[in-house]
């Protein structure tokens, strides 16, 4: 596993280092909320990456990693079109 330390409260990861990734295709805007709902509702280790941003006009590409299954699981269910 790669790890590196910025601080101590930050850990950079490299994405096959989790278990588990999703992309999914969100419009400008949505991101924040998508964002928001991981950190009140995910419980192991995840991050996202913008692949593509939003537009007025056409979705961003986003790719999220998880450590959890349960989590992969939850976020499919909420964010997966």
């Amino acid at each position: 596993m790669n790890l590196n330390t910025l601080d101590n409260d930050f850990v950079i990861r490299s994405q096959d280092s989790f278990n588990y990734a999703v992309e999914i295709r969100k419009y400008y805007g949505v991101i924040d909320h998508v964002i928001d709902w991981c950190k009140e509702n995910l419980s192991g280790e995840w991050r996202w990456q913008m692949v593509q941003p939003s537009s007025l006009n056409s979705p961003g590409r986003y790719i999220f990693y998880f450590d959890s299954d349960q989590d992969y699981c939850v976020f499919l269910l909420k964010w997966k079109d």
